[in-house]
């Protein structure tokens, strides 16, 4: 039980059993406690109070957040947003983009990052609107230097170079066999079982 309570995960029976339990804690942080800019207490499931430099550390070593949109007025919860992609939304992704997104590069979905098109920090939500499949060095690259990346809807993007020069890169196209494929005239090549080996 210790174990469970300290790290999520209980010390033994790893594989299954104990091992497939995990601790969840809820805790309520507004976003300007969490950005240092106020001193409003962290809720621990609606009930206990944290202060704001505890909160800030459990923000900082959680293993994911989900963002609540609240009404100004009426505190009403009127959006749930999180930072990791679904399954369901990794594999319409993948379906849909293919590959690395950056201009000229093909490098396969399934050894490239999602990446929020506009920050989830600055408000880009999770979804497949806001979202492309960026190999790891053009991820790093999106967000180390002047690019910048816009989605014009469809699954097309805009990339905007330091230079000021546009590129833009459409969802490739779904593979969709019409009729018999090519290769498929070679089973309608005439075989004789008397011809002999050409070697």
């Amino acid at each position: 039980m210790t174990d469970l309570l300290l790290t999520g995960r209980p010390a033994l029976d790893e594989d299954g059993g104990l091992g497939a339990i995990r601790a969840t804690v809820q805790v309520t942080i507004p976003i300007l406690t969490l950005a240092g800019a106020s001193d409003e207490p962290a809720l621990l499931d609606g009930e206990a109070p944290i202060d704001p430099h505890t909160a800030r550390c459990l923000a900082g070593s959680a293993a994911s957040w989900q963002r609540v949109m609240t009404h100004p007025v009426t505190a009403e919860p009127v959006r749930l947003d999180t930072y990791r992609p679904s399954k369901r939304l990794r594999r319409l992704l993948h379906a849909r983009d293919q590959h690395c997104r950056w201009p000229g590069c093909r490098r396969r979905a399934r050894t490239c990052d999602t990446d929020h098109t506009t920050a989830w920090e600055h408000g880009g939500r999770t979804c497949a609107s806001n979202m492309e499949l960026l190999c790891p060095h053009h991820h790093t690259l999106k967000h180390a230097s002047l690019w910048s990346v816009t989605q014009l809807g469809g699954g097309t993007l805009e990339f905007l170079s330091p230079t000021g020069r546009r590129y833009r890169n459409n969802a490739p196209p779904v593979s969709a066999t019409t009729g018999r494929p090519r290769w498929a005239r070679l089973l309608d090549a005439a075989y004789m079982a008397d011809d002999a080996a050409p070697f």
